[in-house]
C-alpha cells in the first residue's frame, strides 16, 4: 500500500532552482552533488541538467587524466556536452599527449583556455610556444600576470606535470626547432635554468616543457 507524504520545500521550488541549486553544489565536488541528488527524489532528476554537468568540479579527473580514458566515460561525455572546462582539459591531455591526437588534443585544450581554465591556459600557451605560434604563445601566458608574480605560472606547470605523470609523451620536432631557435637569442644566464627575467623568462618556461617531456 503506498503512503502519501508531504512534500517537503525543496520539492516545492521549480525545477529551475532545483538546477541552479545543483549546479552550486558541483562547483564543490562529485561527492557533494551525489549526495544532494540522493537526498530527494527532484533533486535526482534535475542532476541531468547540463548546466550542473557545465559546473562539476572535476579537479580528481583532472589530476589523473589517464584513469578516465577507460572509465567515468558517460560522465565525461556529459560534461563535455556541458562546456565543462576541466573536462576539455582532461580530454585535450588525453588526445594530444596519450593518444598523439594533436588536432583533437589542442581543440580541447584551446576551448578549455578560452573558458579561462588557468592550467589550460598555461599548456595551451605553452605548446603554441613551442609550435612556433609566438605571438599566441605569449599572449596566453601573458594572461597568468607572469610579471607582476610567477607564482600563478608555477602552480599551473606543478599541476600540469602531475597531470602529465604516466603518459609517455612524445617530444615534437617543431618544439626542439622553435626552442634551439629562440636559445640562439638568449644571452642572460644561458645556462641557469634557475633564473628568469623578462628577456628569458619564455624560454626558460619552453625549457622546462621541451625537456620536461
Amino acid at each position: 500500500m503506498l503512503v502519501n507524504r508531504e512534500l517537503s520545500p525543496i520539492e516545492l521550488l521549480p525545477r529551475d532552482i532545483h538546477v541552479i541549486i545543483l549546479a552550486r553544489v558541483a562547483r564543490s565536488s562529485e561527492t557533494d552533488l551525489r549526495n544532494a541528488m540522493a537526498s530527494t527524489p527532484t533533486l535526482g532528476l534535475a542532476a541531468a541538467d547540463l548546466r550542473v554537468y557545465k559546473n562539476l568540479d572535476l579537479q580528481m579527473h583532472t589530476i589523473s587524466p589517464l584513469a578516465s580514458i577507460n572509465h567515468f566515460r558517460s560522465l565525461m561525455d556529459r560534461c563535455l556536452a556541458s562546456g565543462n572546462v576541466q573536462a576539455h582539459y582532461v580530454r585535450g591531455i588525453q588526445e594530444y599527449f596519450h593518444n598523439t591526437d594533436t588536432v583533437t588534443g589542442i581543440y580541447h585544450l584551446r576551448v578549455s583556455a578560452e573558458g579561462s581554465y588557468a592550467d589550460a591556459v598555461y599548456l595551451y600557451g605553452m605548446i603554441m610556444l613551442c609550435s612556433g605560434a609566438r605571438d599566441v604563445g605569449h599572449a596566453y601566458i601573458d594572461m597568468l600576470g607572469w610579471r607582476d608574480s610567477p607564482v600563478k605560472v608555477d602552480e599551473c606547470w606543478g599541476r600540469i606535470k602531475t597531470s602529465l605523470h604516466g603518459i609517455v609523451v612524445t617530444r615534437l620536432p617543431v618544439y626542439m626547432t622553435t626552442y634551439k631557435e629562440t636559445r640562439r637569442g638568449i644571452t642572460c644566464h644561458r645556462n641557469n635554468i634557475g633564473r628568469r627575467c623578462e628577456q628569458c623568462f619564455y624560454f626558460r618556461q619552453m625549457q622546462k616543457f621541451v625537456y620536461m617531456i
